[in-house]
């Protein structure tokens, strides 16, 4: 491929001084001054191939420094020249498609204050830690993104998201991707080799772009079957009990009855509201008087895979875990509670690095698995455990540590299915995950929501992301779309239902549903026979690849 030009900024200080030093590394790979360089002891590494190159940026200062900002600006990108933009957003749930460069990606510019804080919309977006330019030409994504020209794109990624997230950002005026990497959140001693950065820039097709990408960063998909099945949570929302689910399980269980289904595993996974947010061990007694190990144990008597719905790193406002251990809760430097989220009764974030929290995150996965009999683990709103940077980790180390917490409690054989989560470090380290934001009851909810976060409820919007991370599906996890609707309950024409499923249906690797099959009419049970058939053929089709 032809050369990439780059340029280069670090900032650091020593420790103990308050005045910083910065080092640049001009396109020519000049590196000025020269007495910062060895102070810093910093090296560059390139490697090339035919359809990409790596460049890694260590360090080996003479003594303690603090390394404050990190960025490298890939120059002569055809940025303008481009055809489309993609930027991978933070969450699972943040919108991401191929844009014109010359668009904007909103944050919550213009959005009252005193509304972002009611309901917390800065919890689930980069907005707490990321300029968000609102600009025509200033877009931003995290963890990657690529510049497509026809067939071909240009992708260009960070090869390393559990030691810092790094933004990436387009600056059309300067016709440059530009890498703004997190720094270190504790001190560099002296003599210590540490890598500060590193990247790829892969060229090809998307699928062949994005197959090397994942390669020179080791990423590999745990392997696992695709999923066909039910969730309670778009037919109930919170309000559910013994008898609803029972009625869930058994409709389910007639939905499939004598069906082919090839390679695919069949679900059945109980979501949010069999316990306040937090107190996960403690179910509510009446509504679910046989416990929650009841609907596990019926599940695989009829053959289905059991699943349930955890927030682990949120506790409610109003829970028992808040109330009774305070001190687990997440502050910030000033020494405030960290709200992660406006839902329920409003939710604290636990402080992952806690012993103490660690012990009950690794005890309650402990009981859902091996006491209850879960399998598939939906884990929500893990966004929680990086709000904010704390015991001497940035948040993208947090966030990587925090999920290898979540797969060391559990058994190895457990799936899971990760939802609310910065996608990045989600890469290899899931079965399934959400690729785009919560479906909702109509297709874009009313108009004045539309003026809100990028992880807003939408329908069209999570299509949207269906359709533009695809390339992931079956490469770092299976895609989870999140459900189709086909009852007549919903705010949707019968084309919007029908492009939903299709879309699931041929770019997912989950194809589920919340609707009450039984009252389906002919036209939807003979919809979904088709999409069923269509998806157990694809993903027979994709193993004898």
């Amino acid at each position: 491929m032809r050369p990439v030009k780059t340029s280069w900024s670090i900032r650091y200080r020593l420790e103990g001084r308050s005045d910083e030093s910065q080092i640049t590394v001009d396109d020519q790979g000049i590196a000025r001054p020269v007495a910062a360089v060895r102070e810093l002891g910093l090296s560059i590494r390139r490697r090339e191939g035919w359809d990409y190159c790596t460049k890694r940026a260590s360090i080996c200062p003479a003594g303690d420094v603090i390394v404050t900002s990190i960025s490298v600006t890939l120059l002569e990108m055809d940025v303008v020249g481009s055809d489309s933009i993609f930027l991978s957003g933070y969450n699972s749930w943040t919108d991401s498609v191929e844009r014109h460069p010359l668009a904007r990606t909103r944050g919550l510019q213009g959005v009252p204050t005193a509304l972002v804080n009611r309901w917390v919309l800065d919890n689930s977006g980069d907005y707490r830690f990321v300029e968000q330019s609102g600009l025509p030409g200033g877009q931003h994504g995290v963890g990657y993104g690529y510049l497509r020209s026809g067939d071909q794109v240009l992708l260009v990624g960070s090869l390393n998201e559990d030691s810092g997230f790094t933004v990436v950002r387009e600056s059309v005026r300067d016709n440059a991707v530009r890498l703004e990497k997190e720094p270190p959140e504790r001190v560099v001693q002296a003599g210590e080799e540490l890598e500060v950065i590193s990247f790829a820039v892969c060229e090809g097709t998307l699928t062949h772009a994005f197959d090397r990408y994942t390669s020179l960063a080791g990423i590999t998909r745990r392997d696992c079957p695709p999923l066909v099945g039910y969730s309670s949570w778009y037919r109930h929302y919170g309000d559910i009990d013994h008898d609803k689910l029972v009625e869930d399980l058994r409709g389910t269980a007639e939905l499939y009855r004598g069906r082919d289904l090839g390679p695919c595993a069949p679900v059945f996974q109980v979501d949010d509201g069999y316990a306040l947010v937090g107190d996960w061990t403690s179910p509510d007694a009446k509504r679910f008087p046989e416990g929650m190990a009841f609907f596990a144990q019926r599940a695989r008597e009829l053959g289905f895979v059991p699943g349930i719905w955890l927030a682990p790193f949120l506790v409610e406002k109003e829970s028992a875990v808040a109330a009774e251990h305070p001190e687990w809760l997440l502050r910030n430097a000033e020494g405030e509670l960290v709200s992660a989220a406006g839902n329920w009764s409003g939710a604290w974030a636990l402080d992952t690095r806690k012993p103490e929290v660690r012990d009950h995150i690794r005890h309650f996965m402990g009981v859902v698995t091996r006491e209850w009999g879960y399998k598939l683990l939906k884990l929500d709103f893990l966004f929680g455990a990086c709000l904010e940077p704390h015991g001497q980790m940035n948040r993208g180390q947090l966030m990587a540590d925090a999920l290898d917490l979540l797969r060391d409690s559990v058994p190895e054989d457990t799936w899971f299915d990760l939802c609310g989560v910065p996608l990045v470090s989600a890469f290899g380290r899931t079965e399934f995950c959400r690729i785009g934001c919560d479906v909702g009851l109509d297709w874009d909810d009313v108009p004045y929501m539309r003026l809100l976060h990028r992880e807003r409820v939408s329908t069209k919007r999570s299509l949207a992301n269906t359709r533009g991370r695809a390339h992931l599906d079956g490469v770092v996890f299976r895609n989870d779309p999140d459900v189709f609707f086909l009852r007549d309950d919903v705010q949707l024409t019968d084309a919007q239902r029908l492009e939903l499923l299709t879309a699931d249906t041929m770019l997912g690797g989950m194809l589920l549903t919340s609707d009450n099959a039984d009252a389906w009419d002919v036209g939807a049970h003979e919809a979904f026979d088709r999409a069923l058939k269509a998806f157990v053929e694809k993903e027979q089709e994709a193993d004898l690849r």
